[in-house]
């Protein structure tokens, strides 16, 4: 028997697989982090990619440093402190800074949870608030981006003369690769925004790991040109959260060099489809939702075979994590009806996660271990539940009787796996 674990909420859920079947792990690359990720952050300061660095904003009055909220694992508690004592040194004090949570179309974080998400030194610090995109007066229009993107962006952004994004570089199945000016177009902007640039995910150069020539990339670096970013810091993790490289500066130049970088860690080759695949998304936060798993279940799905099975174990603690999601999932009775539905109505955010999921459900059947979902919810994302993973691993073998290999993808979320 080969023994399977894969990370689940804060935990892991465990099961086991017959000998007889071949079983590959399809995870990042492992990757050492560095000896010292503080110092490995003010290295990237100190040799900033394509501009000045932080000597960008001498002079600043107001600066807004932008932060993902808690669905990503950015170690903000490592790299605040650095950035904070390197604005101090060149004249801008703590009470010039505000740290603006970028929480997208998200629920916005609550203030008990800035210190999560900063750090609890650092939220007894400096004023810290969070995005939310439907706060009346909070968003402004600064433009229209070349592919007709209306841009707006949260006023409290807009009003800092210094302007700083935070970020982790991690696979995204529409923009090719997270962080850069993503955490600004996104993280800080309003729906019709996002809802335009997330259209072109029908695009099919708009996918997971490609950068160059994706038009939903494209449309957020030109709108983060047009508004205006004078600073980005962002870093690469390995499979323990752990830094494996920062990198500071201009928004694309930098964000680039870090692709290269992330790239090496999570684009992975696959020796063969598999009959089964077995995935995480990767544990908490990023199986905090059935909206935020959804991209470990698009991920599984590259590397199986048509029919087969996918078994996906996310704890969901918040459940589905969006009402538009469950929408869209009921736009349909089958998978296919909801892709139909998707193409033939008007683009709603929210609703795009239920034609992604399908997406997956076409090419394999699903059987999800949640603690998070019940079997109502189960029954509208139109999965099979299992009580835990043995259990799921038995309701897949009765249904492949001549299944010979088996992927396990512990990491689905930050691994792209290429054939």
């Amino acid at each position: 028997m080969a023994l399977i674990k894969i990370p689940y909420g804060q935990g892991y859920l465990t099961g086991e697989l017959p000998g007889k079947i071949k079983v590959q792990e399809v995870a990042p690359r492992e990757v050492a982090g560095v000896p010292d990720a503080a110092a490995e952050v003010r290295r990237a300061l100190e040799q900033p990619i394509g501009n000045r660095g932080v000597e960008e904003l001498r002079g600043a009055r107001q600066v807004v440093i932008v932060v993902s909220d808690l669905t990503r694992p950015v170690p903000n508690e490592i790299i605040l402190p650095v950035l904070l004592e390197k604005l101090n040194a060149i004249g801008i004090n703590d009470e010039q800074i505000t740290i603006l949570v970028g929480a997208g179309l998200h629920r916005p974080a609550p203030p008990e949870e800035f210190p999560q998400i900063v750090g609890p030194a650092i939220a007894a610090r400096v004023k810290v608030i969070s995005h939310d995109a439907y706060a009346p007066g909070i968003l402004q229009q600064v433009g229209v981006s070349s592919r007709g993107t209306p841009i707006w962006i949260n006023r409290n952004y807009l009003e800092a003369d210094g302007r700083i994004l935070i970020g982790m570089i991690d696979p995204h199945q529409i923009v090719g690769y997270s962080a850069g000016a993503k955490a600004l177009v996104i993280g800080c902007g309003g729906e019709a925004t996002i809802r335009a640039n997330h259209a072109h995910l029908v695009e099919p150069e708009a996918t997971l790991g490609r950068v160059e020539g994706n038009p939903a990339r494209e449309d957020i670096d030109e709108i983060g040109g047009l508004v205006g970013i004078n600073l980005i810091i962002n870093v690469v993790l390995n499979s323990h959260k752990e830094i494996v490289r920062a990198v500071a500066g201009h928004y694309l130049a930098a964000h680039r060099a870090g692709v290269a970088v992330a790239r090496q860690v999570c684009e992975v080759s696959v020796p063969e489809m598999a009959d089964l695949v077995i995935a995480s998304p990767g544990g908490f936060p990023k199986d905090i939702n059935l909206y935020q798993a959804q991209k470990g279940l698009a991920h599984a799905a590259r590397v199986v075979k048509e029919g087969g099975v996918i078994i996906l174990g996310a704890e969901c603690r918040e459940g589905a994590g969006e009402d538009r999601f469950l929408a869209g999932m009921q736009a349909g009775s089958t998978p296919e009806e909801v892709i139909t539905a998707f193409h033939e109505n008007e683009f709603q955010m929210g609703q795009h996660k239920a034609f992604l999921w399908c997406r997956s459900l076409v090419r394999a059947r699903v059987i999800l271990v949640s603690n998070g979902v019940d079997d109502k919810l189960a029954r509208v994302v139109m999965v099979r539940k299992a009580p835990d993973l043995q259990a799921a691993i038995d309701m897949a073998l009765q249904e492949l009787p001549g299944a010979k290999v088996a992927t396990i993808m512990p990491k689905a979320n930050s691994t792209i796996p290429e054939l």
